[in-house]
């Protein structure tokens, strides 16, 4: 029997603990033997969005999932032509891996906005969408979109802009982020605003 991997893509800038219990809640109730996190290094739906550098958060993820036996992190779109189109990665991965079954979880908000992707369809097609609940996202009409899947998994008010700016105001986001990256974090900003003369 072939495996069941969740690709989590996403900039996770940073990644913080709803990242984490989104993957968690994911893995156990879309069944997937695996939850698999790629960062990418260039979001073209993210392009106005102030990016900590790629390796940074690529470092970020893997020592925020370590204890994880269940979670990978892949940083195979770093090696593929950017900007990082889920199309072509999921493309790679099948290629890669051609007996692993691949799900793509996402977001409602992606899911609004799913049908401006690149090759929407085709990709919906290759792998199936697991799409979580997000606040402000109401659940579209039955049946969904490109066929995906909804999940009711809790409600995580975070999101990594409000973790950068409490790390910008000199505060520490302390319960918000994976405490195995609390001091990388606190360092890089510390070091950030000493090179901006804040």
């Amino acid at each position: 029997m072939s495996s069941r991997i969740g690709l989590y893509f996403g900039s996770f800038n940073p990644i913080h603990n709803g990242h984490i219990e989104v993957a968690l809640y994911m893995k156990n109730h879309a069944h997937f033997d695996q939850v698999w996190f790629v960062p990418s290094p260039l979001n073209p739906h993210k392009s106005n969005e102030t990016l900590i550098p790629a390796d940074t958060r690529l470092l970020w993820v893997q020592k925020a999932i370590e204890a994880y036996d269940f979670f990978q992190c892949k940083d195979d779109e770093f090696h593929l032509s950017l900007p990082s189109f889920t199309y072509k990665s999921l493309l790679h991965f099948s290629e890669k891996y051609p007996d692993i079954q691949f799900g793509i979880i996402m977001g409602a908000d992606n899911l609004h906005g799913f049908h401006t992707w690149q090759n929407a369809e085709e990709l919906a097609e290759l792998a199936p969408l697991h799409v979580y609940a997000r606040p402000g996202y109401e659940k579209l009409p039955e049946p969904l979109p490109f066929g995906a899947a909804w999940y009711d998994a809790p409600l995580i008010n975070i999101s990594a802009t409000q973790i950068r700016d409490i790390y910008w105001q000199g505060d520490q986001a302390v319960n918000l982020i994976p405490k195995e990256i609390e001091h990388l974090v606190s360092a890089f900003f510390q070091a950030k605003k000493q090179l901006l003369g804040s």
